[in-house]
């Protein structure tokens, strides 16, 4: 699967499953700005957890920044914006079945002095057929596992994130997202799984 073209007005709306808790909760992604090294979306969520705003990523969908969360009463200054470098690396086009990639991410937030580094490996899986609520799909899933530690040079127990991101080329996007964090005792931080609803071309 090739690197997705892109337009502004390109929307899509994903239902979004907490397995931790009940209720649903939806997300809609438009993308509001094309440029030859950055794809810039608004992301609204009526998620718990989750920052509504601007997010920026490279032109193969690889997050470069987006709002940090901001408690209640904090203005989104005070919270300010988590920032990667060189990128967040869900993806890694052309995508192939057994396609691997690794290294390390950093994300960093200058407004609350917060430093984060990611160890990852990231897998293509088999192709197969994902039906979600908007249509079926022919994917590849991408099989992302992260060690997450603060980046300060200290020995630390370290969080894990694992994601598997079905792509689909036929929607420019996964179609299916499935997220878990776990935490440095082993216990479940989060689990969610998103579901495209909708896709709308700009």
């Amino acid at each position: 699967m090739q690197r997705p073209e892109i337009a502004v007005g390109d929307t899509w709306r994903f239902a979004v499953e907490n397995r931790l808790s009940p209720g649903a909760a939806e997300e809609t992604r438009r993308v509001v700005e094309v440029a030859p090294d950055r794809i810039v979306c608004e992301l609204r969520s009526t998620a718990a957890g989750a920052a509504s705003g601007r997010y920026v990523y490279t032109r193969e969908w690889n997050l470069l920044a987006r709002p940090a969360l901001a408690a209640a009463g904090e203005s989104a200054a005070d919270a300010g914006q988590w920032r990667w470098s060189p990128f967040y690396p869900h993806f890694s086009f052309p995508l192939v079945e057994g396609k691997q990639w690794s290294g390390t991410a950093i994300v960093e937030n200058r407004a609350t002095d917060t430093r984060n580094a990611h160890r990852y490996v990231a897998t293509v899986g088999r192709a197969r057929r994902i039906e979600v609520p908007a249509s079926a799909f022919d994917v590849l899933p991408v099989r992302y596992e992260a060690d997450v530690k603060s980046d300060d040079g200290h020995a630390q127990l370290a969080w894990r994130n694992v994601e598997v991101m079905h792509y689909a080329a036929a929607a420019n996007l996964y179609v299916q997202a499935e997220h878990t964090i776990i935490s440095p005792d082993g216990r479940l931080a989060r689990a969610t799984v998103a579901r495209l609803v909708e896709y709308r071309r700009g």
